[in-house]
């Protein structure tokens, strides 16, 4: 499998409802990725329970990697 990371943007929420959100690791709440696998270019999306703040491309790239297995291994059963 032939990964390769095309853009990843940051999503941030404030957890107190009515609170102004800022660009904060505090208020970090999910991460999208857009990547090439296998050359054909899809979507992901990370909860920040899935994948941290401080996330290098190793562990986004180990994270797809998780995902597409799991996706796998639903389209098999």
């Amino acid at each position: 499998m032939n990964i390769t990371l095309k853009e990843s943007k940051i999503q941030f929420k404030n957890p107190v409802i009515g609170q102004p959100t800022r660009a904060v690791e505090e208020h970090y709440y999910a991460r999208r990725i857009v990547a090439l696998v296998d050359s054909k270019e899809k979507q992901f999306r990370f909860m920040a329970s899935e994948l941290p703040f401080a996330a290098t491309e190793e562990d986004m790239m180990i994270a797809i990697e998780l995902q597409l297995n799991k996706e796998q291994q639903i389209n098999a059963e």
